[in-house]
């Protein structure tokens, strides 16, 4: 299977906890047995996301060093930090707020690496859809919450 099929189905198919999050307690399920809160499953999953896209970057950077227009290191961190503090310091609804600002940040990113070449406009393509799937979820959570 080429790798941008395969990276398409695998953004797009992570992209189901966000949406199953967000849509079942619209029809009365709020938790699920033995996993929990929907809420709090949809914080957790999105903290281990922004952990996963945040590593990616750092390996953008180790492999084109001299072609990123900023430290990924830096910014990866600097994200990735501000979720995980909003996720044990703060309140559920904060954490989540963090999350969709984070994914933001992330595409933003992600932006300025494509137009420097470092990803492609597939992959960009992919990771805005994905990103916008999973920032609604995120919001549609926080307010029903």
């Amino acid at each position: 299977m080429e790798s941008s099929k395969l990276y398409s189905i695998l953004a797009l198919a992570g992209t189901t906890p966000f949406v199953a999050c967000a849509l079942l307690p619209l029809v009365g399920i709020d938790t699920l047995p033995v996993l929990g809160a929907l809420d709090y499953l949809a914080s957790t999953y999105g903290l281990a996301i922004i952990c996963f896209l945040a590593g990616a970057h750092w390996g953008t950077y180790l492999y084109g060093q001299s072609r990123t227009p900023f430290n990924l290191f830096i910014s990866s961190n600097v994200v990735f930090l501000a979720v995980w503090f909003a996720f044990v310091g703060a309140s559920l609804s904060w954490s989540i707020a963090t999350q969709i600002v984070a994914f933001q940040a992330l595409l933003f990113i992600d932006y300025r690496l494509r137009q420097h070449a470092m990803i492609s406009a597939d992959y960009f393509g992919i990771r805005f859809f994905a990103t916008l799937i999973a920032s609604v979820s995120l919001l549609v959570v926080l307010l029903f919450q």
